[in-house]
């Protein structure tokens, strides 16, 4: 899309803090966003979500329970400014991450949210 504008109107937007990395390893390691060191650097006040794999019932049910997911969420907003995952498919659901913080979500915002798991 970035492509197409830059190419109609002379410039194209692309938000880098969005764009996710992905290790194609076992365990996938996944992130999108900032780290916890990027944050301590900037002087950024925030708070730590974590998930463990061995408490979900889909990664149960696969014998695959290694890994965990992590937000960062800015402390006084809640606004999520880093996801974090090692696990199985962390490819794949590192895109929600994205997502979510391409459109200011909160960690609050997430986690109301129903996932299929």
């Amino acid at each position: 899309i970035a492509a197409v504008e830059y190419i109609k109107n002379g410039h194209g937007h692309v938000n880098y803090n969005v764009v996710p990395s992905v290790v194609y390893t076992h365990p996938e390691v996944a992130w999108v966003g900032k780290t916890e060191q990027e944050l301590k650097a900037a002087g950024v006040q925030y708070n730590i979500g974590k998930f463990n794999f061995t408490a979900n019932s889909r990664a149960k049910t696969n014998l695959d329970t290694d890994g965990f997911v992590k937000v960062l969420a800015e402390k006084e907003t809640d606004k999520i400014l880093g996801a974090h995952i090692i696990g199985p498919n962390a490819g794949e659901m590192i895109a929600e991450a994205g997502l979510a913080m391409e459109y200011g979500a909160s960690s609050e915002d997430v986690a109301r949210t129903c996932h299929a798991h």
